[in-house]
């Protein structure tokens, strides 16, 4: 499994030892009651269990995430975990930068901009921006909202519904059958003083510092994409943001935070 994999795991596990030690985390009030997804709850650590032992043996956390009843969410579902009857997000800091956006064209923002009443021809014109700046070279393929020149660092107002979409609520497919109230960031998954809390009154003030708009090729487009000859669906969709650059089509957008 991939850092971000285990670290999701590793969290889990951590959860549930503060629950079984009365132990309060950080961002609650009150001790953990409710532990685990949907109607199932995660089961006690096997006796004896130490969590910074086995960090790195991936053979080891999975047979103690199988003897805890512990999963890994799906990826349409926005909520990792749920804790006291409450969806978080889980998203470590420790590895690649997390992704709020995972390579999504056209017509998934469309959905987005749908159940988040945005205009998505607001986002056509950004996008259209991007690329004439991009062509002249005056940004890269990673757009920062630090660089005064992207054409998104202005736009925090139009984004933020998109953005609160997209981190709380569903995907390009449309919304989640588990959404989630908070996210919960980390930089070590066992030492909850490197874990704090959003949501999403807070959560794109936050992040909007860190974010990278990137608009890239292959993932999130379709197979064997072509401009001129592509007839599949969403074909119209998806070409409106389409360019060809560095010898692929390009035009799914991705968004993460540094």
């Amino acid at each position: 499994m991939n850092k971000g994999e285990r670290d999701e795991l590793l969290i889990k596990l951590k959860l549930i030892e503060m629950r079984d030690n009365g132990t309060i985390p950080v961002f609650l009030s009150n001790q953990i009651t409710q532990l685990g997804f949907g109607d199932k709850c995660y089961g006690a650590l096997p006796v004896g269990t130490n969590l910074n032992a086995i960090r790195n043996n991936d053979m080891a956390i999975e047979s103690v995430c199988s003897a805890a009843n512990v999963l890994k969410a799906p990826t349409d579902y926005k909520s990792d975990v749920y804790i006291n009857g409450k969806g978080y997000s889980l998203k470590s800091l420790s590895g690649a930068p997390p992704a709020l956006v995972n390579h999504t064209a056209r017509p998934g923002f469309q959905t987005a901009c749908t159940h988040s009443g945005a205009d998505i021809t607001i986002l056509d014109q950004i996008i259209t921006e991007y690329w004439a700046l991009r062509s002249a070279g005056t940004i890269t393929e990673d757009a920062r909202n630090t660089n005064p020149n992207s054409p998104f660092t202005n736009h925090k107002s139009y984004l933020r519904p998109i953005l609160e979409y997209f981190l709380f609520t569903g995907s390009g497919k449309g919304l989640s059958p588990f959404p989630a109230d908070f996210i919960l960031d980390y930089r070590n998954p066992l030492d909850e003083t490197t874990w704090s809390i959003c949501c999403p009154k807070t959560a794109v003030d936050l992040l909007w510092p860190k974010l990278i708009f990137s608009v890239r090729a292959t993932k999130g487009m379709p197979k064997d994409y072509c401009l001129n000859s592509y007839c599949g669906a969403n074909a119209e969709s998806i070409a409106k943001w389409v360019r060809h650059a560095s010898g692929k089509y390009r035009g799914a957008l991705h968004i993460r935070a540094k």
